[in-house]
């Protein structure tokens, strides 16, 4: 499957983060609000110079050198691996989806109480949707409250896996389960994203379920769905634009498009400021941050951090630096690009281990959808996505069949002759 390879999925994205920018920069009478936008921000287009391009040539040549140095290191043959018993996954995966859910409505119902019932959230949000999201992240219950709302995108990627590895094996209750975590995934990660932001989620659900279906399928198939998914997005794109920005005396799908195109020269921008200025070095607190909130020290990080704040902001618009220049932040240069090397290594070896590994399938996923967007920021390494997987791990672990037979230990992902082989 060397088309869902990490390179080539890393190439796809910023193949069209670079298009889509160019284009908007160079049609200011098509993007007419774009220039706007980027005065509003404080992005001077003078950032986009040689030295920046020199460096994410620099950066992806380093993504190639672990991408082959993996493959050199590639066994020959994928080892046979056991799969998890599928029925009783559906059932567990089920059961953490209601979990997650049911933490994160409660979040918003307590919260909506305070302002006085949902229906006064939901005119906060009509009328201040910014002011709405910055309640919420106030009234969290307790440290890690968000990660029951960003696990979502994983539980509803494993049962699209269960999904499509348990044709013609699952039983009714099974393959009922796994379609209605599906829904109520989609339906929430449709929904609360105009009330609480964090419009990815839906993005990872949707791109990290495909690939976790190609995979197991071992091609590419049923482009239609992922069009399907991509318009979903832009449409809660869109009505979440309209509740930032009412006042814009535009139609509301002209102004939302516009404002992706915005994100996507505000990307480019984080991109290539920081290496034509002379920034301090984080030392891995921009590429890594996500390790530190997991492990309870981002406090310490960020108070390290906390003299060289002025100088990064600087060079930063919104968001984050993205997947090529947030390890120049932290380690310049050379110490950058050893961090592209071993990024791409690992995940070339992780992509090789999916070919026969359910839980590496997931976890693949996850990372490919991640990289499908890695020009918006380091999510790779992001608390979300590592929380994700450790849920995913637990599932999965819980979900091992207590004794394997020689059917539990055929792999999944077999080629169709080599399975009708061992049928017979």
């Amino acid at each position: 499957m060397p088309a869902l390879s990490p390179l080539v999925l890393l190439l796809v994205c910023w193949g069209l983060t670079v298009a889509v920018a160019c284009l908007a920069l160079a049609a200011p009478e098509a993007f007419d609000l774009v220039p706007v936008f980027m005065a509003r921000h404080d992005l001077d287009p003078a950032a986009f110079t040689g030295l920046g391009a020199l460096w994410h040539v620099t950066a992806l040549s380093a993504w190639v050198v672990g991408h082959l140095a993996a493959c050199t290191a590639l066994p020959r043959r994928v080892a046979t691996r056991s799969v998890p018993d599928l029925s009783r996954a559906a059932w567990l995966t089920f059961l953490a989806n209601l979990v997650l859910l049911a933490v994160t409505l409660l979040w918003i119902g307590l919260t909506a109480r305070q302002l006085g019932g949902l229906r006064a959230l939901v005119i906060l949000t009509t009328a201040e949707a910014i002011t709405a999201r910055e309640f919420l992240l106030q009234n969290k219950l307790f440290t890690g409250m968000r990660l029951f709302y960003a696990a979502l995108p994983a539980t509803g990627c494993l049962a699209a896996a269960i999904l499509v590895a348990g044709r013609g094996r699952l039983s009714r209750r099974a393959h009922a389960l796994c379609r209605a975590t599906l829904l109520m995934n989609l339906v929430a990660l449709t929904l609360l994203p105009i009330v609480m932001s964090q419009r990815l989620l839906l993005l990872q659900f949707t791109l990290s379920a495909y690939l976790a279906a190609c995979l197991i399928r071992r091609r590419v198939f049923a482009l239609p769905w992922l069009m399907t998914g991509a318009a979903l997005f832009l449409t809660v794109w869109v009505l979440r634009e309209t509740l930032i920005n009412p006042a814009v005396a535009t139609q509301a799908v002209p102004v939302g498009l516009q404002k992706l195109a915005f994100y996507t020269v505000n990307d480019l921008w984080n991109g290539f400021a920081p290496i034509s200025s002379d920034v301090p070095r984080t030392w891995g607190a921009e590429t890594f941050h996500g390790l530190a909130v997991l492990t309870f020290t981002d406090g310490l990080v960020d108070h390290a951090i906390l003299p060289l704040a002025p100088a990064i902001d600087a060079v930063r618009g919104g968001g984050a630096f993205p997947i090529f220049t947030a390890p120049y932040v932290d380690f310049g240069p050379f110490g950058g690009a050893i961090v592209l090397v071993g990024l791409s290594f690992g995940l070339r070896l992780l992509f090789h281990r999916a070919q026969s590994s359910f839980l590496a399938t997931i976890a693949y996923a996850q990372f490919g959808a991640a990289l499908l967007f890695s020009s918006h920021g380091p999510y790779l390494l992001h608390q979300n996505l590592l929380a994700s997987l450790i849920v995913v791990a637990v599932i999965l672990r819980l979900a091992r069949p207590a004794v394997r037979t020689r059917a539990e230990i055929i792999p999944l992902f077999l080629p169709r002759r080599e399975m009708a082989r061992d049928a017979a």
